[in-house]
């Protein structure tokens, strides 16, 4: 069973180039517009790992992976910016289960990156 992967960007066309790749190496993809989208998909799906740009309205992407670490704290995160005051870089660093990925990348770096990930472990275990 190929595992699931959460999308989260308000960016449309984004969320349709990140799921059209992550689907193409056969993983199951959910997406989402903005940061409780996400929390209300995860309530539904089991999710190995998620993939949430940083910056958006209605909360960050950090703002969800903090939200994260207390409701799924064993679940991947990976956070994409080209720019972000947060410095997610330095805030991937201290958060356990976070990798962060800047804009732009290559698809081939992200999938790596995403293989490395659900190799490691962690997600959400099938309900």
């Amino acid at each position: 069973m190929p595992a699931t992967i959460l999308v989260v960007d308000d960016d449309e066309a984004v969320r349709i180039m990140l799921t059209r790749i992550l689907q193409s190496e056969g993983y199951e993809v959910l997406a989402a517009a903005r940061s409780s989208e996400a929390l209300t998909a995860l309530e539904g799906s089991p999710v190995a790992l998620v993939i949430s740009d940083v910056v958006m309205p209605g909360g960050s992407g950090m703002d969800l992976r903090r939200a994260l670490a207390t409701s799924h704290p064993a679940l991947p995160v990976i956070p994409v910016s080209g720019f972000s005051s947060e410095g997610p870089a330095e805030f991937a660093a201290t958060h356990p289960n976070t990798e962060f990925l800047q804009k732009p990348f290559a698809a081939g770096d992200l999938l790596d990156l995403v293989r490395e990930v659900l190799a490691g472990g962690g997600g959400e275990p099938p309900a």
